[in-house]
């Protein structure tokens, strides 16, 4: 990984960022029933066992694509779409809706460097989620599809170690939602979405 040498990136969220401060509550909110019922742990407790906090800014290729499904003898209907390709894992899908997106400054952390070069994600990846997830939705004739751009932005996310007698665990917590990000951090590792 690299240091972040260059301050201006394009993040995807609003902003409303997670703080360091807050990292303890959003661990123990995503923790699992069983371990919320153990009542040694709590906000503060995880508080005092994180070992390692870690910023981190994982790329995303993000594409605008137009979808043109002809109707002849009506003009075409044309319907935006945005499309994420994980640029580490190759994970890919459809945005359910505009996510938004800032030119920031991002603070102290390191950028996960990009696996998927810009080429591979527009001949092979955004070909894939053309075929296998936006034709499902036209049953005879199948769409043409316009690529209007494509670009790398980087969600933050925030990678924490807990070590204590009763949870042993690394956490990585998206900083925009607080959600946790555990299934796509395995996916980095497993190679099973890379085409």
């Amino acid at each position: 990984m690299d240091t972040l040498k260059q301050n201006n990136l394009r993040l995807i969220g609003s902003g409303g960022e997670i703080t360091e401060n807050e990292v303890p509550k959003i661990i123990y909110k995503n923790l699992g029933v069983q371990l919320k019922m153990n009542r040694h742990i709590d906000a503060a407790y995880l508080k005092d066992h994180i070992t390692n906090t870690k910023r981190l800014y994982h790329p995303m290729w993000v594409a605008k694509l137009l979808v043109i499904a002809d109707r002849k003898p009506f003009p075409p209907r044309k319907k935006p779409n945005m499309v994420f390709v994980d640029a580490v894992s190759g994970y890919r899908g459809l945005f359910p809706s505009v996510p938004p997106m800032k030119e920031a400054e991002a603070g102290s952390g390191e950028i996960v460097p990009v696996q998927l070069t810009k080429q591979q994600v527009e001949e092979t990846y955004i070909i894939d989620i053309q075929q296998k997830q936006i034709n499902r939705s036209y049953v005879l004739k199948k769409p043409r599809y316009e690529l209007k751009d494509l670009f790398l932005t980087y969600l933050p996310l925030w990678k924490v170690s807990v070590d204590s007698s009763y949870l042993t665990k690394e956490f990585v917590i998206n900083a925009n939602t607080g959600e946790s990000e555990e299934y796509m951090s395995k996916l980095w590792k497993s190679g099973e979405w890379r085409l």
